[in-house]
């Protein structure tokens, strides 16, 4: 089907995706979605139903068939269409369900280092005012009963990073040629070298340069509280905002703000060894299986 993507960047969470997303849309030969993050793989013919803060988030996801398609029908004729989602990464039927309607699509994976990137997933949380505890360890203590209350799937913060567990399942249904896959560190290094190897991959020209402006999307323990959640939660204050400024200039105002009144702490020392401890044998395994040497995800 043509209105359809013919790339998805899968993942992972906290590794650079939004950003990533708009340099390819900054592409004069690529379309992408309109919406970032549709979700439509990760829960077809799952009931949208997710409890707890921040549940909103995944139960707005994109739920028909024809209402993905749609997020494409406007692409030029001769342009590659893609979308990113990092749920896809995380979702154990999201393989097959991508490969049964996209058998040909091209699949692309940047992987962070898990024990930063499940650190970095909960202070998203916080500075989204959806994580309601202050302390990492207890949050990851947390994870077997927001589960058990079908929180939605972003609290399962050492469960998220399982990259040789979930590139596993797609190596199942696709081909490796399909599926191009970068580490986050060659990203930040080196954001053009990675984004020529993506485009030569989806197919469109590999000179292009885009604007490489710094990114938002922080994360981290608000100062204030009550500052955070006027920003980021909906509120009477905001919805009179919304009603007066354009969608950009409320998310540029929201940025800033953000940034001043968030702090970046380190992760506790206990918490790293326990992130170390339950993703070890994960990421033994994900040398193996990607060809690439990870014994400095170990090191503080």
């Amino acid at each position: 089907m043509s209105d359809a993507p013919s790339f998805i960047v899968i993942g992972a969470a906290r590794s650079g995706t939004t950003a990533l997303y708009q340099y390819l849309q900054r592409h004069p030969d690529i379309f992408m979605s309109r919406i970032k993050e549709p979700n439509y793989f990760a829960f077809e013919g799952c009931p949208l139903d997710f409890k707890g803060p921040g549940a909103e988030f995944v139960n707005n996801s994109i739920a028909s068939w024809e209402d993905y398609c749609a997020l494409f029908a406007n692409a030029p004729p001769d342009a590659k269409t893609g979308e990113a989602s990092p749920l896809y990464l995380y979702s154990p039927h999201a393989p097959a369900c991508i490969k049964r309607r996209l058998p040909q699509v091209k699949l692309i994976a940047i992987l962070r280092n898990p024990i930063e990137q499940a650190y970095s997933h909960y202070l998203y949380a916080r500075a989204q005012m959806i994580e309601p505890l202050a302390n990492f360890e207890e949050a990851l203590a947390a994870q077997p009963l927001r589960l058990e209350e079908h929180w939605q799937p972003m609290f399962q913060y050492s469960e998220f990073p399982r990259y040789a567990e979930q590139l596993a399942r797609y190596f199942e249904h696709f081909d490796r040629e399909k599926i191009k896959i970068f580490l986050y560190e060659d990203y930040l290094n080196d954001p053009q070298s990675v984004l020529r190897e993506i485009f030569a991959f989806v197919g469109v020209d590999r000179a292009f340069s885009p604007d490489f402006a710094p990114q938002a999307n922080m994360g981290g323990n608000p100062k204030s509280v009550l500052i955070q959640w006027l920003i980021m939660r909906p509120n009477p204050i905001s919805r009179v905002f919304g009603a007066l400024l354009p969608q950009a200039s409320r998310q540029k105002i929201k940025d800033v703000i953000s940034r001043k009144n968030i702090d970046r702490e380190e992760m506790p020392a206990a918490a790293r060894n326990l992130l170390r401890i339950a993703l070890r044998e994960d990421i033994t395994q994900l040398q193996t299986l990607i060809g690439r040497d990870l014994s400095h995800w170990f090191a503080a």
